[in-house]
């Protein structure tokens, strides 16, 4: 499998966890009702603009920018406080109106599932971006 389809795989497979996950609390929140609702609403909500930067950034042909694939991560991180930082400043108006613990198991479901989904699928490719070629693992040339 080359590096660029192990990217686009684990893009989606991400895409799919935080759509999924923040779904699940969605229906959870608005079964409970009133500050459940809205906590789990923000929650989830901030959970898919973390796996959209998260799919952007797994998207992006690294590969055609050799120099720039380190910066790949530090932007991705960098995306990602800017949108937690955009969400809790946006939230202070309404934090009387939401549950925080709701918001909190919301926002760390989609953020664990989709980190863990991440890992598992890039690990489950990582023999192909290794450099060696496939099939070549001894180390001995005698």
């Amino acid at each position: 499998m080359s590096q660029q389809s192990l990217f686009r795989r684990t893009a989606v497979r991400v895409a799919w966890a935080g759509g999924v996950i923040a779904a699940v609390a969605l229906i959870a929140g608005a079964l409970a009702g009133g500050g459940a609702w809205a906590g789990a609403a923000w929650g989830a909500l901030t959970g898919v603009l973390l796996t959209v930067v998260t799919v952007i950034a797994l998207l992006i042909p690294w590969d055609r920018f050799p120099m720039l694939a380190s910066a790949g991560v530090m932007v991705s991180f960098a995306a990602k406080i800017l949108v937690v930082i955009g969400v809790v400043l946006v939230l202070g108006a309404h934090r009387g109106a939401l549950a925080p613990g709701w918001f909190f198991c919301a926002f760390a479901a989609v953020l664990l599932g989709v980190t863990v989904v991440e890992v598992v699928s890039l690990g489950s490719g990582s023999h192909a971006p290794s450099g060696r070629p496939a099939g070549n693992d001894s180390d001995d040339e005698t």
